[in-house]
């Protein structure tokens, strides 16, 4: 699990840094001001969306490795997407309701940083150990 929260913690290093080159692009360039925070909106919420999950996780897979060997694991189990989904929801109904300062094609693209971002620092990762 360290490793796991190493990954995390290094997608939260990149994702700081990607919003505040959105930030720097949304107080520099006037025009695209609407895309650069809908870049950040999908972006936050991406990240809310992979903590949420990661704590999820967690706390399932402490509670399997808390249950005596004896008593059956829970097939059916949460892990929130439901959750997520309503978060995701919600940045997309304030980016239909407030079209003139949030674009909606960029949130939506904001979505999926942080699993981009989890996946090519995976990769790098395994490259890097296989060195």
């Amino acid at each position: 699990m360290d490793d796991f929260s190493a990954h995390l913690k290094t997608v939260q290093n990149v994702f700081l840094f990607f919003l505040s080159f959105c930030l720097v692009v949304w107080a520099i360039f006037v025009e695209f001001r609407p895309y650069s925070a809908g870049l950040m909106l999908g972006s936050v919420v991406s990240m809310i969306n992979a903590r949420y999950l990661a704590w999820k996780i967690r706390k399932l897979s402490e509670k399997v490795i808390a249950a005596p060997p004896e008593q059956k694991v829970p097939t059916k189990v949460s892990i929130g997407f439901l959750t997520r989904a309503a978060i995701a929801g919600l940045a997309g109904l304030l980016a239909i309701r407030f079209p003139e300062h949030v674009a909606l094609v960029t949130t939506i693209i904001g979505y999926f940083f942080a699993q981009l971002a989890t996946l090519v620092l995976g990769i790098l990762s395994i490259k890097r150990s296989k060195k």
